[in-house]
């Protein structure tokens, strides 16, 4: 049963269906259509998840196992299962599960785009005439806008279409970079704000010298006399530790999607499905050559550490921390930090 997202509370809500199927590329819709059904099902009875990505070397067996396996502490559990690139391994084992599906265990699928000819297949159609299938399209060019503003309206924002159109001008179509935007308007102008052009032209560039993308641009590409530079005069000119906080957040969490991505494509490949700009794709490679994943989780339990301190909720120098996040983008790791200390 193919539904739109819009519909997937009232389906769950309706019935239980033995799998869901989320296919498409834009990232930031397949997350929130996921999110959705994990946020559902629990009040369903079905609180025990299991999550599994399938990429190029991933042993279905353990599915397999667990699928036919009874649990032990729930009587239904959710299969999450993440594909981001269809193989005949892959289809086979989807194959098997077709045949074995039931309301004891729920499945949800994350794929890949799918084209017509993929959705007429054998497996595909076996697994579709059984559950539901939320196809997700890309957001055409002329109603960007639109979608921008209801998505503004979401989150207590007003833009006014001037400010809308500048918004997807300086992101070129990309919806994560889109609604990590209208995030940071929040963060600087409040919930219940009317956003017009000249607001989101100071937002994104600091009259005077630098802006956080200033920023982003320097720490991706290792400068490290220049980011701390930048980061300083950031800090001197008041910009809210929240805002470059967010920054950095936003580059580890692309970083570490690219670094996935990149052990089965091409990095260029990966940088333009997360719709990088071309022209700032040499920026994410530099930055790549430095980070693996062991370095960017060290970077994220930090940068929890420097969160919790701006919450009041940890004693670590908030301008100490800050310096120390940008030098492990640059590839220079303080010799001990707290996290160290902690252990």
């Amino acid at each position: 049963m193919k539904i739109k997202t819009e519909q997937i509370e009232q389906t769950i809500n309706k019935q239980i269906h033995p799998i869901y199927i989320i296919s498409g590329d834009e990232t930031l819709l397949v997350q929130e259509a996921s999110d959705t059904i994990r946020r559902l099902l629990p009040n369903k009875g079905i609180d025990e998840r299991l999550r599994f990505v399938a990429d190029a070397q991933f042993d279905w067996q353990e599915v397999i196992q667990e699928n036919q396996a009874l649990s032990l502490f729930s009587s239904q559990r959710l299969f999450d299962i993440q594909i981001d690139k269809l193989s005949e391994k892959h289809t086979k084992a989807l194959t098997q599960l077709g045949n074995e599906l039931s309301t004891d265990n729920i499945i949800l699928l994350t794929l890949p785009k799918l084209d017509g000819r993929s959705q007429k297949t054998k497996w595909f159609t076996k697994l579709e005439s059984q559950g539901v299938f939320v196809q997700i399209w890309p957001v055409e060019n002329n109603r960007l806008g639109q979608w921008l503003q209801k998505r503004a309206t979401s989150l207590d924002l007003s833009l006014t279409r001037d400010a809308a159109a500048l918004i997807c001008e300086r992101n070129e179509g990309n919806l994560l970079a889109l609604s990590q935007e209208l995030e940071k308007l929040v963060l600087i102008h409040g919930p219940g704000s009317k956003i017009d052009e000249q607001m989101i032209a100071e937002s994104v560039s600091d009259s005077s010298r630098y802006s956080v993308y200033d920023l982003s641009d320097r720490i991706l590409m290792g400068k490290v006399k220049e980011s701390l530079h930048c980061l300083q005069q950031l800090s001197a000119e008041g910009v809210d530790n929240n805002i470059m906080l967010w920054l950095l957040n936003r580059e580890i969490q692309t970083l570490d999607k690219l670094v996935q991505a990149s052990a089965t494509m091409p990095v260029r490949q990966a940088c333009q499905k997360q719709r990088i700009w071309d022209k700032r794709i040499p920026f994410y490679e530099s930055a790549l050559s430095r980070h693996n994943v062991n370095t960017l989780n060290y970077m994220q339990r930090y940068m929890a550490l420097v969160d919790q301190t701006i919450k009041g909720l940890h004693a670590l120098d908030i301008d100490t921390g800050l310096r120390n996040l940008v030098m492990m983008f640059c590839g220079v790791k303080a010799v001990q930090t707290e996290l160290d200390i902690e252990a």
